[in-house]
């Protein structure tokens, strides 16, 4: 069967064609936009089925915000994303919206093995409920649990969740982000724009200015990117520093994310983060961060953390979900008729 899935990012979208089966998933065609050059998901979706001749049965778009009634106004992009005009191009194939993160949790189940890296071992419950948490451009979170045979998605708004600092120091974050941007949340801390502000709070609390280089990498646009590379090659020891913050309470909001839901299957690290700075994770900081929760440390010490290596993964939900709706609706009209 023939699907669109697609995977909105506030920096990034990807929209795909895939040929979807009950066990079998091939990708035909995947594009990549820079969202903020369009005014909407509509006219995104217009312009890629240019390029198509036969129409998909089904499309799953996955959406950065929550959605309700088939509509969802986006956290990081100023747009509002409802399926009856996304539909519109696409009838009649049958339309749904889901989270970007149920789609990223709708996704592990498919993935390649090869395409996952261990960060910590454990004794995982095949049975367990999997917890699923990405930085990005934002921070999301979901939870992935076996019922009937298959999986069901329980999705969050966990990112948007007051930050709860350990210790004095990230008091003093706290404070440095409230007065940046009037409320510290754990999406301000874990995403892109966050590795940059823990670099600013840093930079400010040890009086150190950036050396020529950094400047002009931090001035190039993509912040986030410039300070992991000056951190993961000891160029730059405020750049170190901050990667080593950012991994730490990574660690420590991978594991709330393992307690909430008590993922004893294991929970993944997905989004654009977290290969990018694998080796910063797999320092003993985001370990001790993760197993350090007194009276909890046995019970996390047996949950494994994996990092996800596939930027498909959304996509591969949204499509399996968008078969998985068409071959629904199919088997419904069947006994109507």
């Amino acid at each position: 069967m023939r699907v669109l899935a697609g995977d909105v990012g506030g920096t990034k979208t990807a929209l795909a064609i895939a040929e979807v089966g009950s066990r079998s998933l091939r990708f035909l065609r995947i594009r990549r936009y820079r969202s903020l050059d369009w005014p909407g998901l509509e006219a995104m979706v217009e312009h890629f089925l240019e390029e198509e001749t036969a129409r998909p049965r089904a499309a799953v778009f996955g959406v950065p915000g929550p959605v309700r009634d088939g509509r969802a106004r986006l956290t990081r992009l100023p747009w509002t994303v409802d399926v009856r005009s996304v539909a519109a191009p696409l009838r009649p194939a049958r339309v749904n919206l889901v989270n970007d993160f149920v789609a990223a949790a709708m996704g592990i189940p498919r993935l390649s093995p090869r395409r996952v890296a261990l960060l910590l071992p454990g004794r995982p419950d095949p049975a367990g409920p999997i917890g699923v948490i990405g930085a990005g451009t934002g921070l999301g979170e979901a939870a992935l649990v076996h019922a009937d045979g298959g999986h069901v998605v329980f999705p969050s708004e966990g990112g948007h969740v007051d930050f709860g600092p350990r210790d004095e120091r990230e008091d003093r974050l706290v404070a440095f982000l409230r007065r940046r941007h009037g409320r510290a949340s754990r999406d301000r801390i874990l995403s892109g724009e966050g590795l940059g502000d823990l670099y600013d709070f840093l930079a400010l609390e040890r009086g150190r200015p950036a050396s020529p280089a950094l400047a002009r990498a931090l001035a190039g646009g993509d912040r986030a990117a410039a300070i992991s590379r000056f951190g993961l090659r000891g160029r730059d020891p405020v750049c170190r520093a901050a990667l080593s913050l950012f991994a730490s309470i990574y660690g420590s909001e991978a594991a709330n994310v393992a307690l909430q839901y008590q993922a004893t299957g294991g929970v993944y690290l997905a989004g654009g983060i977290a290969p990018k700075i694998l080796p910063a994770l797999a320092r003993p900081i985001f370990r001790e961060s993760f197993r350090g929760k007194p009276p909890v440390e046995d019970f996390l010490a047996g949950i494994p953390v994996r990092v996800v290596l596939d930027p498909r993964l959304a996509l591969l939900g949204a499509a399996f979900e968008a078969y998985r709706t068409a071959i629904e609706t199919t088997r419904r009209r069947s006994k109507t008729t």
